[in-house]
Order: C-alpha cells, then sequence, then structure tokens
C-alpha cells in the first residue's frame, strides 16, 4: 500500500522528496505550538539533524489534502518518531488518521515525547498507549515520557493453585 483517500478526501501516501519542505515546515510550526514551555531555540537547532533524519533514516508517511501536505507522521522500525500536523489543520482527525496508519504498519509501536505536551500525552492516551517510563529529557530536563502500543496485551499467567 503506497497511498489511500478516505471519504472526507484525506489522502496518506508515502512522502515523495518533494514534500521535506513542507514537512519541515509543519515540524517546526507544530512544535513551536505544542512546547511553548520550551525555547524555540531548542526546535530551532535541531531542526537541520530532524530533517535529515527524516528524509533518509525514516519510513515518512504525509496527510494531504486536495494536494496540500497537512501532516505527516516517521517510523523508525517499532519507533514512532514524529507524528505532526500543521496548527491549522489540527483538532480534524488527521492525527488520528495518520496513528491508525502507523498502528497498520507496525505490530507495536513506541514513542517519546515531553510530558508537559498534554494534548499529545492525552491523544496518546485515547488510542491506547501506555506510559512505559518517565525520566527527565537530558537537554533540558523537562520531564519526558516513554509510550508503548501493543494491540495484543500481554497475559500473565496465573500460578496460584486451582481449587
Amino acid at each position: 500500500m503506497n497511498s489511500f483517500t478516505n471519504a472526507a478526501g484525506l489522502t496518506l501516501r508515502k512522502a515523495e522528496l518533494g514534500d521535506y519542505e513542507d514537512i519541515g515546515e509543519i515540524w517546526l510550526s507544530a512544535s513551536l505550538r505544542a512546547h511553548d514551555f520550551l525555547p524555540s531555540k531548542y526546535w530551532w537547532e535541531r531542526q537541520d539533524a530532524l530533517q535529515r533524519l527524516y528524509q533518509y533514516k525514516s519510513e515518512v508517511w504525509v496527510a494531504e489534502v486536495e494536494g496540500q501536505v497537512c501532516g505527516f507522521l516517521a517510523l523508525v522500525e517499532s519507533k514512532l518518531i514524529a507524528l505532526f500536523v500543521a496548527p491549522c489543520w489540527q483538532r480534524r482527525g488527521i492525527g488520528s488518521q495518520l496513528l491508525e496508519l502507523a498502528k497498520s504498519l507496525r505490530s507495536r509501536l513506541e514513542l517519546h515525547l515531553f510530558a508537559d505536551n498534554a494534548k499529545a500525552f492525552n491523544f496518546y492516551l485515547r488510542h491506547r498507549f501506555e506510559v512505559l517510563w518517565k525520566r527527565p529529557e537530558r537537554y533540558t530536563g523537562y520531564p519526558l515520557v516513554f509510550m508503548g502500543f501493543n494491540p495484543q496485551p500481554m497475559f500473565v499467567e496465573n500460578t496460584a493453585p486451582v481449587a
């Protein structure tokens, strides 16, 4: 599967070379908006490195409406390293559609996010992700949360004797 379009006109497709300028702009604007607790310098300093990571080392999918890229996700193995929607397109179900696509592409998913990004944290909880651990992020000291999604929960064997 390389692309599909839903009834609302949202197309999800693999990213093409010409998409990466839009991807970079979406990443920066959405990061600045979602992480207003961090100085903007933090995001500006990471922009080039993340752009290279997305373009050369990740499986990237974009969401577009009428030919306009409005969001994207990036995967490296089972890690969801990015899921961003342009601020003007948020709250329309695009992030949920991208996350469902990621779930269909991987048997399990893991991700990191800042705990202070309450909207993203609650978004992933709504989509059945669980917090696996929390620790300070090494550059900022802000709490970082590691979350995971496993569609088939692990069962714990009951070792109690049967009466």
